[in-house]
């Protein structure tokens, strides 16, 4: 048995709020924590010459994929609060008026 769904305003707003209140914090943590993965001297030993590079550039990567993350998230904000308006202008306007 389909259970039927609707979107309102207030779900959007909700989804809005849960980006902006925790998953952006939880990436800005996440891209201040890359810096405590550093491995000091003597790093990996005799390897070190090959693997701290690889491993530079693999916190380099990172570092690159939460900064995209944090922009892609903070546009989701922005291009939400625009949709919430939208449906809330929506859901007025096919609201039943009594007289």
């Amino acid at each position: 048995m389909s259970q039927d769904k609707y979107v309102t305003s207030s779900c959007i707003s909700n989804i809005q709020r849960n980006l902006d209140d925790k998953v952006l914090p939880a990436l800005r943590d996440l891209r201040e924590d890359i810096d405590s993965t550093d491995v000091g001297f003597p790093g990996f030993g005799v390897l070190g010459v090959v693997f701290g590079g690889k491993y530079s550039d693999v916190q380099e990567d990172v570092r690159k994929m939460t900064d995209d993350a944090v922009s892609t998230v903070e546009a989701w904000v922005i291009a939400l609060e625009t949709i919430k308006r939208n449906w809330r202008a929506a859901e007025e306007s096919s609201a039943v008026v009594y007289r």
